[in-house]
């Protein structure tokens, strides 16, 4: 991932490292990680974190798109089916931070009708999420579906004639 790709993401110039410290302990909280694979490589990533000790079940969603691979909607695929997924946990809360010179996220949470402040250099949505219906899980389970059958049908076959 591009060095303006990790600023963006983290809101600071991080190095690999630090990258990989992060990656190492993501799954050691309540954290849901969805991956965008528009050809068949991972091309943006989405993260919802349930934040601890939360009363009010609150979370905060994180994501990134590889420079060359935005404005093509997947930004936008990702927030929706971490929306859902927070809305279906009853998380009714959900806060996004990015830089206040990011125009593209500024527009994306504004789609998603987030309130957005502004707070030194840095811009937090929040959105509140419905509660979930029998609706809304379906949703998520035809996403899940759906992103399975992606993944079975890009698989590639074995060349039977190497040999």
């Amino acid at each position: 991932m591009s060095d303006d790709a990790l600023t963006s993401r983290f809101g600071i110039s991080v190095k690999s490292e630090t990258v990989q410290t992060y990656l190492s302990g993501l799954f050691e909280n309540a954290t849901l990680v969805f991956g965008a694979f528009p050809d068949s490589r991972l091309r943006g990533v989405g993260e919802l974190r349930i934040l601890p000790d939360s009363h009010n079940q609150v979370a905060e969603v994180a994501f990134t798109v590889e420079s060359a691979w935005q404005d093509r909607g997947i930004g936008d695929a990702l927030l929706s089916r971490i929306i859902t997924a927070a809305r279906n946990r009853g998380i009714r809360e959900v806060h996004m931070l990015c830089l206040a010179t990011n125009q593209k996220m500024r527009r994306l949470a504004a789609k998603h009708k987030a309130d957005l402040d502004i707070a030194t250099g840095q811009i937090e949505a929040t959105l509140t999420t419905p509660w979930p219906t029998p609706f809304s899980v379906a949703e998520e389970l035809s996403g899940e579906y759906h992103a399975i059958a992606r993944a079975i049908l890009s698989w590639p076959t074995p060349d039977h004639r190497a040999g």
